[in-house]
């Protein structure tokens, strides 16, 4: 099927340290809204327009991904959403959470109270983590999606709108008020048996909030969003300019990938372009949110194993090295997460340890030796069970900030869990490794390129072939 004649402009920008901008660039006849494009595996799915029904998905039929899902008014409901998280955001960090009472002794503390003391206890970099995954990043999320949001509804574009939408994606993963909360839950479990626990404010304000943030994850649709921006800009530039350039392909089918017919496909907003080589010092944008076009992410692999490398280095001592120190009239207790996770155990509480047990040890386990296997299968061109790795790629994706839960249990229990001589809790050094290993293989998620796992298996049939 012919593409659709339309303009798009590429646009060569220096790369980061230069000083040269270069707004013009060589534009291409094509309509990106004409290909679907599955940015899991770069396969072509449609060559036309395709309409999902809302509340129906789009699922690239080669590796099962989810291309495209439409929600009934996004931009109404997420403005709704993102403006009662900003209000309930405030009371949810800075009011009391919970107050421990024992013996006619009590402590409370805040979100902002668990931060500030693993700062007093010179854990610098563990604090700084939690404030950047359990306060900044959120608000950050709720900020973005409420003035994008608002943009989109009074229809009015700003220069900042689609580096907003682009910040919110990259910030997605890295706002954990989810896994806070379950790490309160956790704490609770844990002090239930000895201490009178009151529910304050903040308990019941940062639940809504949690839930409210969730809400906006679900009623979003960044692709009728980037539409929209699309919309408004093109509405807003009357006259483009366009430039002549060499035709792209002037056919493609489906089941053939991107790259195989010249195309890129953002990997930020998904939008899908001719690609050219940019010239030497330069690098291609997307005109539309202003991201980085490659053909694949550079230096995938290479980073990819690197990552992976650290993160078995950090694992053993963060499992051997305690991460929590109780005192108890005066005599010091280590334990590590093992010896948390026997205690839930030994108690009874089945149920939060198996928690404990799944987010603190099997989790960074599976994504270790997960990563481990699709690189394997990479190098070694190895063609079978393709789409289980792209599925089970995906899952380590969503599983991946769930191993913060430990550190905020942790976090939590220096704040609330402090009276005196009698009994106080305290950081270890373990939680530093802890939270290196979790570190480590998000990093390593976000740099792999799944797109390389059928570019190897191309590669292999075509050389079967020959």
């Amino acid at each position: 099927m012919p593409l659709n004649k339309a303009v798009t402009q590429l646009d060569w920008r220096s790369p980061p340290g230069g000083s040269e901008t270069v707004a013009a660039g060589p534009a291409v006849p094509l309509d990106s809204g004409a290909l679907t494009v599955c940015p899991a595996c770069d396969m072509i799915i449609a060559t036309g327009p395709v309409e999902v029904p809302v509340g129906s998905r789009l699922i690239c039929p080669r590796c099962r991904n989810t291309v495209r899902e439409s929600k009934k008014d996004p931009v109404r409901r997420t403005l709704a959403l993102s403006l009662t998280g900003l209000i309930l955001f405030l009371p949810a960090h800075f009011l009391v959470l919970l107050t421990f009472k024992v013996f006619g002794m009590q402590d409370q503390g805040s979100v902002f109270d668990s931060i500030r003391i693993l700062y007093r206890q010179n854990y610098l970099f563990v604090s700084f983590l939690v404030l950047l995954t359990g306060m900044i990043f959120p608000l950050l999320k709720l900020l973005l999606l409420f003035m994008v949001s608002l943009d989109l509804y009074r229809q009015r574009l700003s220069r900042l709108t689609p580096f907003m939408l682009r910040w919110y994606h990259h910030l997605e993963e890295w706002g954990m008020s989810e896994v806070y909360l379950i790490g309160i839950l956790v704490a609770v479990a844990k002090m239930h048996h000895t201490t009178l626990i009151i529910y304050d404010k903040g308990f019941f304000c940062f639940i809504g909030l949690v839930t409210v943030m969730i809400g906006t994850t679900l009623v979003l649709d960044e692709h009728a969003f980037w539409e929209g921006i699309e919309a408004l800009a093109a509405r807003k530039e009357r006259h483009p300019q366009a430039a002549s350039a060499g035709p792209p392909p002037d056919r493609v089918s489906p089941r053939q990938t991107a790259m195989t017919a010249g195309l890129v496909q953002c990997r930020t907003c998904h939008k899908v372009l001719p690609f050219r080589q940019p010239p030497p010092g330069r690098e291609a944008h997307c005109p539309r949110c202003g991201g980085r076009l490659h053909l694949r992410r550079p230096q995938s692999l290479g980073t990819t194993w690197a990552l992976v490398l650290c993160a078995i280095i950090f694992l053993l001592p963060a499992n051997l090295i305690p991460i929590m120190k109780v005192e108890f009239l005066g005599i010091p207790k280590s334990s590590t997460i093992m010896d948390g996770i026997n205690y839930f155990f030994q108690s009874g509480s089945f149920g939060i340890g198996l928690i404990i047990l799944t987010a603190s040890i099997l989790v960074p386990l599976f994504k270790i030796i997960g990563l481990l296997l699709l690189l394997l299968s990479i190098h070694c061109r190895r063609l079978n069970w393709l789409t289980h790795k792209a599925v089970m790629f995906r899952f380590i994706e969503f599983i991946g900030r769930w191993s913060m839960l430990d550190v905020f249990v942790i976090s939590l229990l220096c704040a609330l869990a402090d009276f005196g001589f009698f009994s106080t809790i305290k950081t270890a050094a373990g939680v530093t490794f802890f939270s290196l290993v979790v570190l480590s293989t998000m990093f390593a998620t976000i740099c792999f390129d799944p797109r390389l796992l059928w570019d190897a298996a191309l590669s292999t049939s075509s050389r079967a072939e020959e």
